[in-house]
């Protein structure tokens, strides 16, 4: 790794100080101007950052010269960022001080507006592309010929976390660098990883366009303030990301056969990352893991191989309801967020809104009672009080009742439980619905857990 000092230092980020009057304009009492200009917040940040010269460096193996011409190049960058961004703050506030001379006319006040901020969002790209080309230049040959595999790369990092919907964000570059495996050149997986990387580009392009990237920022807030309009370009930034969504869901179930023996590793992994809710380690399995580490159980060979075994039940049913999750997540969430699509437009004309329900509720409780149920199986192979020793086993237990030996120990002084003080309640543990609370873990588990 070549030795430059941005590396040697903290990585420099671009302070963005949005003035008062920029921030006092874009919130006036404009109904159009509050119904857009989603992306605003984007061209007030920089779009490389320092710490994004390390992708620039690993990406195309740069030289030690390099590199530090590279450095020097992020430092223009950052300079110029600010420089520009503080001309349009200027402009801006130039417009506040004399947005008196156009009277009442709202249009007017919205294109004075965002005639600066407009300007910037241009000047903004060209600083981001002046980057990008002058770090091309530097190049030899090999590095050359690497640039388009590059180039999504640095695609990806950028704007593959600008996800909504669960699974749209995963990277499986990442997930196949974090299990350290790399794909053979010309091997099927090398072949199926490429043929993703391109899918990916491509469903990244649409949902930029779809998301109304450099669209005028004028013609935006119209867009936004026309009920119709707005509606078709939110279903078809939602459809984009569905897309976005579906290419790598495919991908992950093409490429986890050709991973042999880490194929159902590399498949949990990438869902996981995709899908965390659906595929987070549960209450039960966390339980399970602390019995299996337990040093009484390790060394009883019998009762070892029946934790074991138990834990392999657990997991061929929960394996069941969380398919079921995730065929359910991946349908509800798009009928969610076109609910709200749908909802904006019901709003302004008085209409009933939509509320769809939440199908996936009753399973994760299904899934709940399925881990209550067998760590109550566990408690009972295991004993009580060897179960009580397991890490996390408190809140599978019932809770100790509250007692009072102080008048005949203490002289009168009570002795609360753990957890309790004086002053509490005696019915803290009862419910919001006014029942009383059973024991954790035992009827369904905790609540809040999944």
């Amino acid at each position: 790794m070549p030795r430059i000092r941005s590396l040697c230092r903290p990585l420099t980020l671009i302070s963005v100080r949005p003035s008062a009057a920029l921030l006092g304009l874009l919130f006036m009492s404009t109904s159009v101007l509050a119904q857009g200009l989603g992306s605003i917040p984007s061209i007030l940040k920089p779009e490389y950052f320092s710490r994004d010269l390390l992708l620039f460096i690993e990406g195309l193996n740069l030289t030690d010269e390099q590199a530090a011409i590279s450095e020097m190049i992020f430092e223009d960058y950052d300079r110029d960022f600010q420089l520009g961004l503080d001309d349009m703050q200027l402009e801006v506030e130039d417009v506040a001080h004399n947005v008196g001379e156009l009277g009442d006319n709202k249009d007017a006040i919205v294109q004075a507006v965002l005639a600066p901020i407009q300007g910037w969002a241009g000047k903004r790209d060209i600083l981001g592309r002046q980057l990008v080309e002058n770090i091309r230049i530097i190049l030899d040959a090999e590095q050359q010929a690497a640039w388009g595999s590059f180039n999504r790369r640095l695609e990806r990092e950028k704007a593959l976390p600008e996800g909504k919907l669960s699974g749209e964000s995963t990277n499986l570059q990442h997930v196949l660098r974090d299990m350290s495996i790399e794909p053979v050149e010309n091997s099927p997986l090398s072949v199926a990883m490429l043929e993703w990387e391109l899918a990916i580009a491509d469903a990244l392009h649409t949902r930029a366009d779809a998301t109304n990237q450099g669209l005028n920022l004028f013609e935006q807030i119209n867009i936004n303030a026309s009920g119709n309009d707005d509606i078709r370009r939110r279903q078809k930034e939602l459809k984009a990301r569905i897309v976005l969504r579906d290419t790598t869901d495919v991908a992950i179930e093409r490429i986890y056969p050709l991973l042999g023996s880490d194929g159902a590793a590399f498949q949990r992994e990438a869902l996981k990352r995709g899908y965390g809710r659906v595929y987070r380690k549960t209450p039960a399995e966390r339980i399970f893991s602390a019995a299996l580490n337990n040093t009484t159980v390790k060394e009883n060979a019998s009762l070892l191989t029946a934790v074991q075994d138990l834990l392999a039940s657990y997991h061929e049913e929960l394996r069941v309801i969380n398919t079921a999750l995730l065929d359910m997540t991946r349908e509800w969430e798009p009928e969610l967020e076109n609910s709200k699509i749908e909802n904006r437009i019901r709003r302004t004309k008085g209409e009933t809104l939509i509320r769809p329900q939440d199908p996936t509720r009753t399973v994760y409780q299904e899934r709940r009672e399925l881990g209550s149920r067998y760590v109550q199986l566990l408690r009972d192979l295991l004993g009580d009080d060897l179960f009580a020793e397991l890490d996390g086993a408190t809140r599978f237990l019932p809770r100790p009742k509250p007692t009072d030996v102080g008048d005949q120990n203490n002289g009168g002084s009570s002795i609360r439980p753990t957890g309790r003080t004086a002053g509490t309640p005696d019915y803290v543990g009862k419910k919001r619905s006014g029942g009383i609370s059973k024991p954790s873990g035992l009827t369904g588990g905790p609540r809040g857990n999944d």
